[in-house]
């Protein structure tokens, strides 16, 4: 069975976009717009 753990993105905080200085947002770059990002991926067997 595979478990992959997931962090909230640091770069937008969940949200999934950032906020651009001179006004507007655009999609994270760090998470994609996924607002998590993988932390490590662990496999067990049962």
């Amino acid at each position: 069975m595979k478990h992959t753990d997931q962090t909230v993105c640091p770069y937008c905080e969940g949200h999934g976009y950032v906020q651009l200085l001179l006004g507007g947002s655009e999609t994270c770059y760090g998470c994609l717009g996924k607002g998590t990002e993988k932390e490590k991926q662990t496999v067990s067997e049962n």
